[in-house]
């Protein structure tokens, strides 16, 4: 992606079959596509004459719908499972066959989730714990203040591994696929490696670890051992700048994408801190934000809670050509 900062207003969103919605504005060439907006109702699909007939005899049956999604991740890039804080849920999307289920978690509150040998691990932050459960939706195992965990939030696969950002403790803890705490990184501090309230983390292709770290508006970049590579960011309301910095992913090619929750778009950074591109704006139009805050990619697509709209809205990262 070209080094390119893109300070003209953000492109709403325009309806799909007139125009594309695309960043940076045309005739730039595009470099994020958006392609589709997706929640329960829309996989449930338009009710038949007959449904509504019916409905209308016995009483419409109620849709399902997210009430604040959160963590996002993929599994095998077919399904998409969104974390729902409110809804104490977890939703799974098979973006293959188009189906749809969701899954009741006993927890208060759900931030982030993982997918890790055909399990969900998602995390309980408000209760301190971090709940494991297999393709049923059956808890295999929880860890929580025994483990030393005191508000976990995002939470990232890596490997046999999870990444676990405890927001509290300002740390980063490392489980194993069963539980076990196997290492742990980061104290408060503004310095290079400490944190004040971190709150999401991505592994990217390099085997880097990727750390937002909120309250010092910045993200930290770490080895896979948990040693300081570089950090950037600072804080304000300008292009570049950090002032509710929420999920973290990276792309096949290494940017960095930030979300911003109060500014409603999604910066993306190269790997030296760069600001190369922003997209999406408030609003409740296609491609249009409202309080986002998880954020996956995979195979290049792009998946944002886009959490006051109750919906994932699924974006394209566009490559240049050779």
């Amino acid at each position: 992606m070209k080094a390119l900062i893109v300070l003209a207003v953000l492109l709403t969103g325009n309806p799909i079959g007139r125009s594309e919605v695309v960043w940076p504005d045309p005739p730039e060439p595009a470099r994020i596509r958006f392609l589709r907006s997706i929640t329960p109702a829309a996989l449930a699909g338009k009710p038949s004459f007959f449904s509504k007939v019916w409905g209308a005899i016995v009483g419409e049956r109620k849709q399902p719908f997210m009430v604040q999604p959160y963590g996002i991740c993929l599994t095998r890039g077919v399904q998409l499972c969104v974390a729902d804080t409110f809804g104490r849920a977890l939703h799974i999307y098979d973006l293959q066959k188009g189906d749809y289920r969701a899954v009741q978690v006993d927890g208060d509150s759900l931030i982030g989730v993982a997918s890790l040998r055909d399990r969900l691990v998602a995390t309980d932050s408000s209760a301190g714990r971090v709940i494991c459960l297999d393709a049923k939706g059956k808890r295999v195992w929880t860890v929580g203040k025994e483990a030393g965990l005191k508000r976990p939030t995002g939470i990232a696969a890596d490997g046999d591994r999870l990444r676990v950002v405890d927001t509290l403790a300002n740390a980063v803890v490392t489980l194993s696929g069963d539980g076990a705490v196997l290492g742990r990184f980061g104290t408060r501090g503004r310095g290079p490696g400490q944190f004040n309230s971190p709150t999401n983390i991505a592994v990217g292709p390099d085997g880097n670890l990727y750390v937002c770290d909120s309250m010092n508006f910045r993200v930290q970049i770490f080895d896979a051992a948990g040693v300081f590579v570089s950090q950037f960011g600072k804080p304000g309301d300008g292009s570049g700048d950090f002032s509710k910095p929420k999920g973290i992913a990276v792309d096949s090619d290494g940017n960095i994408y930030v979300v911003e929750g109060i500014n409603d778009v999604v910066q993306i950074f190269d790997r030296a801190g760069r600001l190369l591109l922003f997209f999406g704006g408030s609003g409740t139009g296609e491609g249009e934000l409202w309080l986002p805050t998880g954020i996956a990619i995979d195979q290049d697509k792009i998946y944002v809670s886009d959490s006051s709209n109750r919906r994932v809205q699924m974006f394209e990262y566009v490559k240049e050509g050779p």
